[in-house]
């Protein structure tokens, strides 16, 4: 079962209080200090996954009660918490329904195992549904969930598929080096299933794939798919999430899993409308779609797929989704990408405005504010450490380090945050499929 974590510092009163209080009322609890590294990054882990955490600061004590973490909770809330825990014998039950899914015997759930006790959760989700419950069983990311991992789950279990099971469309409307043949496997994987709906062939796009690659290292960042970097310079676009149990998938299964929705849960043409479990497949062989960019998280874990223009438009679904077997009908024009703007120019070497555009050998920057110079070296990074900086450097004392190196086509940047006694490090690399 969970346990009762507080995560703090020592000199921190609010702390110290909040400890004293719990043994008074007799809670048990494990005291974890964030000023040592391997507590902080067991917090850090814990606070992205939470819904409520939307970045920047939060107060201490920060608290695990029993799976549920939250920001100084009153000590009533956590005795709330702790009577509504399952009896020893629910959790004997649930243990020995672990073990009857272990087939391997190896003391973990691999998603394959896990499998057959979500469809019986709800028989109408689709295999991308059934990843997204997976990755909110396993919590530490690393592909398998433990005993104390299912124990949480199955508890918290109905909730997740309520929420999972009623998501909504997802609304209207230079990758310099992304390899050729993952461009073309994309494309094939898509265009072999539009080819059946009579919807015309898409072709690869470069702002969609930016946006893709965003998205995908961004899921990888907080650990769980979730939807976001819809907007691009030519407007709107759609986007379908992939996790791979495994890293390294290629495009065709990872396509085939959204548009297999179409048999289960299963489309209704009669009805032709958005239903939940089912969005996957429609933007895949959405008649006025004509662009995607495809693109795999860091881990290779998160598959994020981009579209321009964005399908699953309320009320053109009739227009949009064929049946198999229609043929194709008159192109109509699509809307046509904005203008690209012209590249703003680079910086004077001292002192000048603006972003400048980082060099092409090796650059590091070192700031304790956000300079023009250390900004440069973020120029065209797909990943989100420019609002960890930004955060970073909300507190006074901090110092940052960026280090940017090119080969090729190849970039690669790495963020130092020293913070006081404690240092962060986040290294990635981009410039390819």
């Amino acid at each position: 079962m969970a346990e009762l974590v507080i995560y703090g510092r020592d000199s921190c009163g609010l702390c110290t209080k909040f400890k004293k209080d719990c043994e008074k009322e007799d809670l048990k609890y494990r005291w974890s200090s964030i000023e040592v590294a391997a507590n902080k990054a067991e917090m850090s882990r814990k606070l992205r996954a939470c819904s409520w955490f939307k970045g920047g600061t939060f107060g201490l004590p920060l608290v695990d009660m029993y799976g549920d973490m939250q920001s100084r909770p009153t000590v009533e809330s956590v005795l709330a918490a702790k009577k509504a825990l399952p009896s020893d014998s629910e959790v004997a039950k649930i243990k020995k329904q672990f073990k009857e899914l272990d087939v391997d015997k190896d003391g973990t759930l691999s998603f394959e195992e896990m499998k057959k006790m979500l469809t019986t959760l709800s028989p109408k989700l689709s295999e991308v549904q059934l990843q997204k419950l997976f990755c909110a069983a396993d919590v530490d990311q690393n592909g398998k969930v433990e005993m104390e991992e299912f124990i949480d789950f199955v508890l918290n279990g109905k909730q997740v598929v309520a929420k999972i099971s009623q998501e909504p469309p997802q609304g209207t409307p230079s990758a310099d080096g992304v390899r050729a043949d993952w461009k073309k496997d994309v494309l094939a994987a898509h265009n072999d299933f539009r080819a059946e709906h009579g919807a015309e062939a898409l072709t690869w796009s470069d702002e969609c794939y930016l946006l893709a690659k965003k998205q995908a290292n961004a899921c990888q960042e907080r650990s769980c798919m979730y939807h976001g970097s819809l907007d691009g310079p030519s407007g709107r676009h759609g986007q379908n999430i992939y996790w791979c149990s495994m890293p390294g998938k290629d495009a065709q299964p990872m396509v085939e899993a959204w548009y297999q929705e179409l048999i289960k849960p299963g489309y209704d043409f009669e009805k032709a409308t958005f239903t939940p479990g089912t969005g996957h497949f429609t933007q895949v062989v959405w008649k006025g779609t004509t662009q995607v960019g495809m693109a795999l998280s860091e881990d290779g874990r998160f598959c994020v797929a981009n579209y321009f223009p964005a399908g699953n438009m309320m009320g053109a679904f009739k227009k949009n989704v064929l049946p198999r077997g229609s043929p194709y009908a008159p192109k109509e024009e699509a809307p046509k990408p904005r203008a690209k703007a012209a590249p703003k120019p680079k910086a004077e070497a001292a002192g000048g405005g603006g972003d400048a555009a980082p060099a092409a050998g090796p650059t590091k920057v070192t700031a304790k504010a956000m300079t023009p110079e250390l900004l440069a070296t973020l120029t065209d990074c797909p990943f989100p450490y420019k609002e960890k900086i930004e955060q970073a450097f909300e507190k006074a004392g901090v110092e940052v380090s960026v280090a940017r190196s090119e080969e090729g086509i190849r970039k690669t940047i790495e963020v130092t945050i020293k913070d006081g006694g404690c240092t962060s490090r986040m290294r990635g690399t981009w410039g390819g499929g």
